[in-house]
């Protein structure tokens, strides 16, 4: 059973930052895959981290102004008739005992709650990640509320998004979540190794993602975090390939971008290794290039330092070493400079990690790069991406490169969540070597 009082103190916070607002938020919406096939359900993220409620068909109310119940939550009813296909749902005292709540509501009732609460509110909060009906409906309730308290005063001024006050507070983790996402670590870095364990030659891209997938959901994980990215040769250099049906062949690299979710929290790992398990003077030069640039970001992570200057550093270690082993041809300031890097790095060196695999929180406050606090997750992921068109140097096209970890920041500098996932080349080989 989760421990209710997490979610009781987060909604805490939330009501002293809302002040005299409230809190009116729906659950995510059931989705269809094909005709009458659904998707497997999964929480609106803002949801879950208020009210640690997992099941579809929900809302809550929460609700400073409301002394006695501030916190609602509204679901679906007990259907004994429709249970028998879809599985067993708690009752309203389980739900309230369950999950903290002041009380337990039929869904069906939620519309009515919703006006009351926003005639004794300032402000309305609401997430609106992804129903367009409720935005919609909340809106036209937002109206009618305005209109009946127009000429006696009072009543919300504006909508806001849950997640101006909400996102920031998910950017820090508790003790809770950071247990949650080494789980989620510790199972995907598992999953790298049984995937290098059985990569061989002729293999199928599709085959070693069975492999990390069927791992994840072994240990416990709900599954992918996100969709798997397993790319051969020159398919790793491409960012987000998921077709994932290639030959795997020799000589090959394979760059694998796949990790789990656990209790709704996501690990993030990328490996790249050689199809044959043993790397290529040329696929050796690149890597280390990689792996020295990602290894001199994590030992920079910690509190007071920038996520800009992760960047900058990372960036400026990449073209020194693509210029070493003669990727760039000029020298590294003028190649920052013009960006002519572009080409083979692409994207950032990382992004906030949590509910979300690419979680929420700002990376800038005041027009200034956000420093770097304890309880804060992120991914260092750089990356070389040589594409067979790109005109580089024969020995180097058709091969992609991206390492990445988890980090997560501490009083005193970092812990990194996945360092069990091998990335020195010797331990890649010497892995890769054992039948």
């Amino acid at each position: 059973m989760k421990n209710k009082n997490i979610y009781k103190l987060r909604r805490q916070k939330l009501m002293n930052a809302m002040e005299n607002g409230v809190a009116i938020l729906k659950g995510a919406p059931e989705q269809t895959r094909s005709h009458d096939t659904p998707y497997p359900y999964r929480q609106d993220s803002d949801f879950y981290y208020l009210t640690g409620y997992a099941e579809p068909g929900a809302a809550c109310i929460i609700d400073p102004n409301n002394k006695e119940n501030p916190f609602t939550l509204f679901v679906l009813p007990q259907d004994p008739k429709n249970e028998v296909w879809t599985g067993w749902r708690l009752t309203f005292a389980e739900t309230m005992d369950q999950h903290g709540a002041d009380q337990a509501i039929d869904i069906a009732e939620y519309d009515t709650y919703i006006l009351k609460a926003m005639k004794s509110a300032s402000k309305v909060y609401t997430n609106l990640n992804h129903e367009r009906e409720h935005q919609h409906k909340i809106l036209d309730q937002l109206r009618q509320v305005r209109s009946e308290v127009q000429r006696s005063g009072g009543g919300p001024e504006g909508l806001e998004s849950i997640g101006s006050i909400v996102h920031d507070m998910r950017l820090i983790k508790d003790n809770h979540e950071i247990a949650l996402m080494q789980k989620a670590a510790d199972i995907s870095a598992d999953a790298h190794i049984k995937a290098m364990e059985a990569c061989q030659t002729g293999m199928y891209e599709y085959q070693l993602q069975a492999v990390m997938e069927s791992h994840f959901v072994y240990k416990g994980g709900s599954g992918p975090a996100y969709i798997s990215i397993v790319g051969s040769g020159d398919n790793a250099t491409v960012l987000h390939y998921i077709k994932n049906r290639d030959i795997l062949k020799d000589g090959d690299l394979v760059l694998i971008d796949a990790a789990a979710e656990y209790d709704l929290y996501a690990a993030d790992i990328t490996r790249t290794f050689p199809v044959n398990g043993k790397f290529s003077e040329a696929q050796k030069a690149m890597y280390e290039v990689v792996l020295s640039a990602q290894k001199a970001v994590i030992e920079a992570a910690k509190p007071g330092v920038t996520f800009q200057e992760l960047h900058d550093l990372d960036l400026r270690l990449l073209v020194e070493g693509m210029v070493e082993i003669g990727l760039l041809e000029g020298s590294p300031e003028e190649i920052i400079e013009s960006e002519s890097y572009f080409k083979y790095f692409m994207h950032k060196t990382g992004h906030w990690l949590g509910l979300d695999v690419h979680d929420m929180g700002k990376y800038m406050l005041d027009s200034k790069s956000r420093v770097l606090e304890p309880g804060m997750v992120f991914t260092v992921e750089p990356g070389i991406y040589v594409n067979s068109k790109s005109g580089a140097p024969e020995k180097f096209c058709g091969i992609g490169i991206r390492i990445e970890d988890n980090i997560l920041i501490t009083e005193t500098g970092n812990r990194n969540l996945t360092e069990a996932a091998p990335k020195e080349i010797s331990e890649i080989e010497a892995l890769m070597a054992n039948d």
